[in-house]
């Protein structure tokens, strides 16, 4: 790639500072698209996969639905088989996920498993209603019997299937969709209800950790959370979904001063209201790798806090793990890092139109500059390990549904569109970049954040860091950086003194790569 001249001092636009010191220097990049990985074509899959490696990303969070892997699984008896022999499931149903993760690992592309619902009608309660059949009342020890399975098929030493070292329980456990009851009613009163989604969820994490153990990934990274940022408040009933933080307070049987739940409180809640014996009964919850969190935005800019205490999106992460820390102190417990409890962001995006009734609020000029903020602040946080982004391609409306607020109940927080049209997004994801401040005093800096995302771990890379003065056509450089692997991440420091535009541009082999560029404007 060519060097462009530099400017000359007397029409110097930027100017550019030492580089600062990186934040999370190992943070992954995470994918998740089930529809074209997990239920797509064999070649669609493929193909998809040779997107996400093109892109640079480290990893992808695949769902395993109980339901779709259990035999009879609309059956209210139990069939006569063993549930932690993979050998006892219909083979068939396990091809999907023996070709994925052979094609992923082929790629240099790590897997995450997320085991989780819709649950066998045979290993389900009995649902008050037919809609909510799915998600209620899963047989904790059945699901460490299926957890059991999945470890033993992806142990490594399983009829010459690879192995999967990393794993995540559960899908947003507070929320209805995915997990119910979410309150039941108070034995003290009926009238009443109680949490009950924490209590259940606690007792799935409790087998999925000891099912991992028995068939050989006591080890591995092993997720618990996965939670959902918004719940419904002060809604109470079978379907309301909790507040993610109330969730987390009730998971480890703390009341909302987190004090540990005594008495008939704990009672209700199957705590047993001492510390000593909690712990002892949930490894789990104090020894996984760290706290799984979807901290969606979906509408608004990631910069903006929640209106709910108890709600985390990414502008509250810090609260998230100010209580995960307050909690762990609580009950004497030692943290995985002296900073706090690891983050791990495995769902993430903003949903844009062709949704209607979003269109005119998170366009996709918007999308892309908020999953580059989102970037960087994940990226800030030392915390965080991975962030995630959901969707490649958007998800197609409910088929047959006239009603366009069911229809668009899916997700449009894809990269492309249905049609594969590329959005803005899709160049923003490859190459991130953000700006601290785009409006700065005339002399004042600002600090560039940006990534190098397709380059290779061990590749050192030369970014130039450009700058087109507004009403003008060139880009100049005005900084240069080296970045280095494995994630090449970088900031850089620049004094402006003139509006305009920025963006940075790197070379990927032969190719040269530019983000976005992003308006910067001087003030006097």
């Amino acid at each position: 790639m060519k060097t462009l001249r530099p400017l000359i001092a007397a029409i110097l636009v930027l100017a550019a500072f030492p580089s600062i010191a990186l934040a999370s220097k190992s943070q992954e990049s995470m994918f998740q698209d089930d529809p074209l990985l997990v239920y797509g074509t064999p070649e669609k899959m493929m193909s998809t996969l040779d997107t996400l490696q093109s892109f640079g990303v480290d990893r992808i969070r695949v769902s395993v639905f109980w339901s779709i892997l259990a035999p009879a699984n609309d059956q209210v008896r139990k069939p006569n088989f063993d549930a932690t022999d993979p050998a006892q499931y219909p083979a068939q149903l396990w091809e999907r996920y023996d070709r994925l993760i052979r094609a992923a690992q082929a790629r240099g592309i790590a897997v995450n498993l997320n085991l989780t619902s819709p649950v066998p009608r045979w290993a389900a309660g009995k649902a008050p209603r037919a809609d909510i059949q799915e998600t209620f009342g899963p047989n904790p020890e059945e699901f460490g019997k299926f957890v059991r399975a999945v470890g033993t098929r992806y142990s490594g030493t399983y009829a010459g299937l690879p192995r999967v070292d990393y794993w995540s329980i559960w899908n947003e456990p507070n929320q209805a969709g995915w997990l119910t009851p979410q309150w039941g009613p108070d034995p003290r009163k009926p009238t009443r209800f109680v949490e009950a989604a924490p209590a259940l969820y606690r007792k799935l994490v409790q087998n999925a950790w000891q099912g991992l153990a028995d068939s050989g990934h006591g080890a591995d990274t092993i997720l618990v959370g996965e939670t959902a940022p918004q719940g419904e408040g002060n809604d109470k009933d079978i379907t309301q979904s909790i507040d993610a933080l109330k969730f987390i307070r009730r998971l480890y049987c703390v009341d909302d001063n987190l004090n540990i739940l005594k008495g008939s409180n704990a009672q209700v809640r199957d705590c047993p209201g001492d510390s000593a014996t909690f712990v002892a009964q949930n490894p789990a919850l104090f020894r996984a790798t760290g706290f799984a969190h979807h901290p969606y935005a979906l509408l608004t800019p990631p910069g903006r806090r929640s209106r709910q205490a108890d709600w985390v999106s990414i502008a509250d992460l810090s609260k998230l793990s100010r209580e995960l820390a307050r909690i762990y102190r609580r009950y004497g417990q030692r943290m995985q890092t002296k900073r706090g409890v690891p983050l791990y962001l495995t769902e993430y995006g903003y949903q844009t139109k062709p949704d209607p009734f979003v269109a005119n609020v998170v366009t996709f000029r918007r999308q892309a500059a908020w999953i580059n903020q989102a970037e960087y602040m994940a990226f800030r946080n030392r915390n965080v390990r991975t962030l995630s982004q959901f969707l490649l391609v958007d998800d197609a409306p409910v088929a047959g549904e006239s009603d366009p607020r069911v229809a668009y109940r899916t997700f449009q927080s894809g990269l492309q569109l249905l049609t594969g049209e590329r959005k803005l997004s899709y160049k923003a994801y490859i190459t991130p970049i953000h700006l601290r401040r785009t409006r700065v005093r005339r002399g004042r800096s600002t600090t560039v954040f940006g990534m190098a995302r397709p380059a290779q771990p061990t590749a050192t890379v030369p970014v130039q860091v450009q700058f087109r003065p507004r009403g003008a056509k060139r880009w100049r450089t005005h900084a240069r950086v080296t970045v280095k692997g494995p994630r090449h991440y970088f900031q850089k420091r620049l004094r402006v003194t003139r509006s305009g535009y920025v963006r940075i541009l790197w070379a990927n082999g032969s190719r040269p790569v530019a983000s976005r560029q992003v308006a910067v404007t001087v003030r006097r």
